[in-house]
Parts: structure tokens; C-alpha cells; sequence
């Protein structure tokens, strides 16, 4: 009850007697008649107004730690990876710490405006202090360990500093844009209210196919705000990174984007039907609709263990319309210690056919040699047989005679069988093939005739395939191949380039 209301009450029998009339009608309901004595009674002190508790002070990061204010859009893996440079795996793993660190529950969004303490690793950490160093050192302020981290999100280190693949890829740029001029300058752009400037070793300009600029972020790896201010200066500068570890991959992206007619990866052109010689490159490049025209393809390979080119093989593809541009000229090989040799037999004559294979077989055979079969003691009777060619290998008599319908020289033939020789019996229609099978099939020697790869390696761009016999040599003089096929100039070029010693003449031919 209000003083006012307790006051009234009093006075009511007063102002009764004042004024007369049926007033008992009008009297007070007893249940809000006042007691006197509960005015006697002080009524307790007003409370005071309660104050709002007091934020409680920030939390202060320790060693090895930063402090971050939440910003609108925020989250946990946007701040570490945006601001702290990290990649999405490492953030990942250290979400759970800043959790437990600030007490935020699992699935809980961070509020913007709070501040929160996140714990660097160790390689992170150092980074970060040595940027505040840098910064009481200078001539400016100190800055707050939230400007460095957002300082530090403006470039990302490389993992790798090799250079090999940059200058592999001057070189071949050099050539593929001849016209082009590859400068030296550095990248620098005046706003405003900024100034950037690139240093060229760290992040070369490359002119494109098409008229525009590369840039390849081959010291690290550029912000989106620096690609943004790159690109609202010159809108046709595009951006390449640079994949050390991975030249051919660094290479696919750059080719992409220069704007060139076509490229094409893992290029392989076949030259010839027997032999084929297969070339292999990493790509192929073509500058406009008119360069097969103007011989003006371009191959190249960009894996460093592989062999460049020798100059033998580049001449020929540069007859063939292409340009081999060898980025690997360390690689190159002159000549390789003969292990092994390429018997070429395009003789006709069965006879001459099979002193050539011998020949390479290094086999020391006799000419027309007279064979006994029948001693004048056994009965008084002499009966020689004569054979065109003669060996023995491994104790083993061997003869070779070319039959041509005569009955009595085929007898005579079956006799010598009859007495333990080897006999191989050829006819005039015979060619090389079928020659070679009778004797390798009488010698034991496992063969066939095929499409056989003489050089075939990962180390070299190039393989070659001929039709032939291949052996192992029975004097472990390395690989024999036997063929009936002549190979061109550059075939034998690159076989002897390879180690493989390529016969073909008469004077090869060993006889007793």
C-alpha cells in the first residue's frame, strides 16, 4: 500500500463529517480498512540497482601462441588456413586443441568479436615471433600478432626451391616464342594508395602465345588480395604455379596457358614400317593452324633421367618437320661399348644365306667337304660323300647342302643321317626365314621370328623395331639379331649409337 492510499484513509472520517448525506452506503469495504499500527512500521531500504556483472578479462595467449578476434563469417579452418597459412590437413588437426584451449564445444560456432587463443606449431610459432622481432626493429609501430598473422597470408613459401625446371623452361620458351623478348624486369604497380613490386627470379613474367603475360609463382605462392592487384592492373596476366617436384605436370600448366594452337602430352610419332623407328615426347606444341606446314612443331621431353636427343636423331625429325628441342643435352650419349651386333642377310641364295647366319653364329664351317661313309677295308669298297658346308659344335657333325631333285645326292644325304650327322637340307626356293628356322631348329636354339625391339629404354625418347631373329650370342658376346631387312641410315646410326655393331658385308663372313 502507497503512502498517498494510507493518507486517504485517514482523512476519510473527516471528510464524512464535512459533508452529510447517506454516506454509510458509500462506506469502506472492511477488507481495505488500514490498521494504525502498520504506519508505525519503517518499510525497508530500497535495494540498489544491480550492476551488470563485469565481463571477465580476455584470456592471454601463452608461449607459442596467438590471440585472433573472430570475425563475421569466420571459422575455425577459414582463420588457420587464410590467416596462419596453413594447409586444410594441418588445420584440421589442430582444431581440436583450439577447442579445448578455449573451451568451445565440438559442434559450437565461434561468435563474432570474441577472441580466441589458438596454440601455433612449433615451425608456425618461430615464423610468427620472427616477424614481431622485425617489427619493433623497425622504424614503424609495433604490430599486433593479428596484423603479422594477416601479414604472413599474403605469401606462402615454396617447399621446394629448386630452379632446374625454371631454367628448362626459359629454354624451351626461348624457342617455341623466338619473337617473344623474356625480360628481366620485375613486376611493379603503382596505386593509389599501394605499391607492389615482385622480385623476377621468385616470380618471372613469361610472355603467352596469345599476346597475354604469365606469372609463375615460382618462389611461392601468391594471396588471392596480391592476384586481385596484379589483375586490376593488367587484366591479361594469368598465373602459373610452379611444381618443382613435378616438371611435367609444371609444364602441362603452363602450356595451357599460353594460348598456343594446340598441345598435345605424351606425343609418339612412328616413322617407317620395318624398321620403325618410335619417337616419344613429353609434347608437342604447334603455334598456329600452319605449322605442319612450316615445319614449325615442336617436340620436347621435361623428365630429367631421360636422355636428350642425339644430334643424328634431331637432324632426321627436323626432315621430318619437326623441332626437337632438348632441354636435357647433358644426357646425351655419343656412342655406347658394343654389346651386341645386327647381321644383315638380304642375300637370295640359299648356299650364301646360310654361311652368313654361321657367319654370326661364329661358327668355322668347310666349304664342299668330302665325307667318308664306306673305307676301302670295309669290303674293298670307298664311298665319299661330298656336303657343301661342314661344322662341328660341341662334338656334334653338322651338314648343310642345298638339294635340288637329284635322287642319289638325297640317299646319300639320308646315309650321313644314318651315321650320326646332322644333316640340313635346303632347296633353291628357300629365302631367309625359312633358312634360319632349319638351322637354329637342328643347332637347338630357341628363336622366332618376329617384329623384335632392338632398343627399347626408358632412359632414351626413342625405340626401334625390326623384323628378325633374336638370340643370345653363344660366346657371350651379347644380343644377335639376324634379318633380312636393310635398314636406313638412321637406323643403323642409332643402333651402333646404342652398342650394336651392324654387319652387312661379305667380308664378315668367317670361313676355314
Amino acid at each position: 500500500m502507497t503512502y498517498r492510499r494510507a493518507i486517504f484513509l485517514l482523512l476519510a472520517p473527516f471528510l464524512l463529517s464535512i459533508f452529510p448525506g447517506d454516506y454509510l452506503a458509500h462506506a469502506i469495504d472492511p477488507r481495505f480498512e488500514l490498521d494504525p499500527r502498520m504506519l508505525q512500521q519503517k518499510l525497508p531500504p530500497k535495494a540498489p540497482p544491480v550492476s551488470p556483472a563485469k565481463e571477465s578479462a580476455a584470456p592471454r595467449p601463452g608461449p607459442g601462441e596467438t590471440a585472433y578476434r573472430v570475425k563475421r563469417g569466420d571459422s575455425l579452418t577459414k582463420i588457420l588456413v587464410r590467416d596462419y597459412g596453413m594447409s586444410k590437413a594441418g588445420a584440421k588437426a589442430l582444431i581440436p586443441e583450439i577447442r579445448r584451449r578455449n573451451r568451445l564445444s565440438e559442434t559450437g560456432r565461434v561468435a563474432a568479436g570474441r577472441q580466441i587463443i589458438i596454440p601455433l606449431p612449433e615451425k608456425t610459432a618461430k615464423s610468427v615471433s620472427r616477424t614481431v622481432r622485425s617489427a619493433k626493429n623497425g622504424t614503424r609501430k609495433a604490430v599486433g600478432k593479428e596484423i603479422v598473422a594477416h601479414r604472413l597470408s599474403l605469401f606462402k613459401g615454396p617447399d621446394d626451391t629448386g630452379n632446374d625446371g625454371m631454367e628448362s623452361a626459359r629454354l624451351v620458351w626461348e624457342k617455341l616464342l623466338p619473337a617473344q623478348h623474356l625480360s628481366n624486369e620485375s613486376l611493379s604497380i603503382k596505386g593509389n594508395n599501394y605499391s607492389l613490386e615482385l622480385d623476377h627470379d621468385r616470380f618471372p613474367l613469361f610472355p603467352a602465345a596469345d599476346g597475354g603475360k604469365i606469372l609463375i609463382e615460382a618462389g611461392g605462392k601468391l594471396s588471392p588480395l596480391i592476384r586481385s592487384l596484379i589483375q586490376q592492373h593488367d587484366p591479361k596476366i594469368r598465373f602459373v604455379t610452379y611444381t618443382p617436384h613435378n616438371q611435367k605436370r609444371f609444364f602441362a600448366g603452363l602450356l595451357s596457358t599460353a594460348g598456343f594452337f594446340s598441345v598435345e602430352e605424351d606425343f609418339t610419332v612412328a616413322f617407317g614400317a620395318d624398321p620403325i623407328l618410335t619417337v616419344t615426347t613429353d609434347f608437342k606444341v604447334e603455334n598456329d593452324s600452319n605449322s605442319p606446314l612450316q615445319h614449325d612443331i615442336f617436340l620436347f621431353n621435361t623428365v630429367s633421367h631421360t636422355r636428350g636427343f642425339p644430334p643424328v636423331l634431331a637432324e632426321y625429325m627436323g626432315r621430318q618437320g619437326f623441332r626437337v628441342i632438348d632441354i636435357n643435352s647433358s644426357g646425351i650419349i655419343e656412342s655406347t661399348p658394343v654389346n651386341g651386333a645386327v647381321s644383315v642377310i638380304t642375300d637370295k641364295e640359299p648356299s650364301v644365306i646360310a654361311d652368313k647366319l654361321m657367319s654370326a653364329l661364329n661358327l668355322s664351317y668347310e666349304k664342299d667337304k668330302e665325307i667318308g661313309l664306306l673305307n676301302m677295308g670295309d669290303g674293298g669298297v670307298g664311298l665319299r660323300v661330298k656336303a657343301d658346308r661342314y661344322f662341328v659344335k660341341n662334338g656334334e657333325k653338322f651338314v648343310v647342302s642345298v638339294f635340288k631333285g637329284d635322287p642319289e645326292n638325297y640317299t646319300l644325304l639320308r646315309l650321313l643321317e644314318a651315321q650320326q650327322y646332322h644333316v640340313i637340307m635346303l632347296t633353291p626356293e628357300e629365302d631367309f626365314r625359312s633358312v634360319s628356322g632349319k638351322i637354329l631348329s637342328q643347332l637347338r636354339l630357341p628363336s622366332q621370328y618376329a617384329m623384335q625391339e632392338l632398343i627399347a629404354s626408358r632412359d632414351i625418347p626413342y625405340k626401334i623395331q625390326m623384323t628378325g631373329i633374336m638370340l643370345n650370342a653363344p660366346d657371350n658376346r651379347g644380343k644377335i639379331f639376324m634379318t633380312a631387312t636393310r635398314p636406313d641410315r638412321i637406323i643403323t646410326d642409332l643402333l651402333e649409337l646404342n652398342g650394336l655393331k651392324i654387319i652387312d658385308s661379305q667380308d664378315e663372313v668367317v670361313r676355314k
